[in-house]
């Protein structure tokens, strides 16, 4: 599937698990700043996401490719406007926006102005215990919406996918992180020697 004919939720699903598998990596060798930034995006997925399955499940009108894609010279909703939103349709409360918005700022501040603070690497490590306990509490309302919309049978999501649809999104993950698997062959999920 080529980047041009693949729908931005497919998009989405495949992006947001290779950035799942490269926060792994930044895991296993500890590259904190690395993972400080697949942690900020990753909560705000998982918000974009969960704000898609709220209004699907309250029968607003929702353009999919609203919140999971950015063209050039097209509209773009910021991190701040996904935090706010999320917090306006009840999806998060205050104390969990207020630890977003704190967390996002952080990850600006040692993207854009590490070399202007005291800060060490070596004091990055707490700050991710933080970002794991953010993801969890998003990534737990999204798995509560989309129960939601399996039990009431509203919205897109299914109850479960075929092998043949795991297959395809591991072959699209694979592809986001740069290589082209062959799956005709052997299974794409062992290393060949």
């Amino acid at each position: 599937m080529s980047a041009e004919s693949t729908s931005p939720m497919s998009n989405f699903v495949y992006s947001f698990a290779a950035a799942r598998v490269l926060l792994q990596r930044a895991h296993e060798h500890g590259f904190l700043i690395e993972g400080m930034v697949l942690y900020v995006s990753l909560i705000d997925g998982l918000l974009r996401l969960a704000i898609i399955l709220d209004k699907q499940l309250a029968g607003d009108a929702v353009t999919v490719g609203e919140y999971m894609e950015q063209v050039p010279g097209g509209a773009k909703l910021s991190e701040r406007a996904i935090y706010q939103e999320a917090r306006r349709r009840g999806i998060i409360d205050e104390p969990l926006m207020n630890e977003v918005v704190d967390l996002y700022e952080h990850r600006n501040a040692i993207v854009h102005r590490f070399f202007l603070t005291r800060l060490q690497y070596a004091d990055l490590g707490p700050h991710l215990v933080r970002y794991e306990m953010v993801y969890d509490q998003c990534s737990a309302i999204v798995a509560e919406l989309e129960d939601r919309q399996v039990r009431e049978g509203k919205g897109m999501t299914v109850a479960d996918g075929s092998q043949a649809d795991r297959r395809v999104v591991l072959v699209e993950v694979l592809g986001k992180l740069g290589f082209n698997p062959d799956l005709s062959e052997r299974d794409p999920t062992t290393r060949s020697s």
